[in-house]
């Protein structure tokens, strides 16, 4: 290991960073690609704020109400980028990254 701090936290305000600025990047006078980005910049912002929640979390039930809804909303943007990139909605490359990324995170 090469002795950085690992910090899930960190990585999810990065992936939804991220959304945003491919986000940008994408014709948003299409319908299709307006529809689904704003809904991937909703869905990443929730995982990394609804991570947020859990740590701070006062009880288990909350905390693992918290983690249950940041998981299915990776899931979520994980299907939106794999419908963007089908559809042709965005770059393919930065599309394809994000969802590794996303597969990642679901992952841990």
């Amino acid at each position: 290991m090469d002795g950085k701090k690992y910090d899930l936290e960190d990585r999810l305000i990065k992936f939804a960073v991220d959304m945003v600025k491919v986000s940008r990047k994408a014709d948003w006078t299409d319908y299709a690609s307006r529809y689904y980005q704003q809904q991937i910049i909703r869905s990443s912002g929730s995982v990394a704020l609804n991570f947020g929640e859990f740590l701070g979390a006062s009880s288990q039930k909350d905390k693992l109400n918290k983690l249950n809804i940041a998981h299915k909303e990776i899931k979520e943007c994980r299907n939106n980028l794999l419908i963007q990139i089908g559809a042709e909605l965005n770059d393919k490359t930065e599309l394809e990254k994000l969802s590794k990324e996303s597969l990642e995170l679901i992952k841990i």
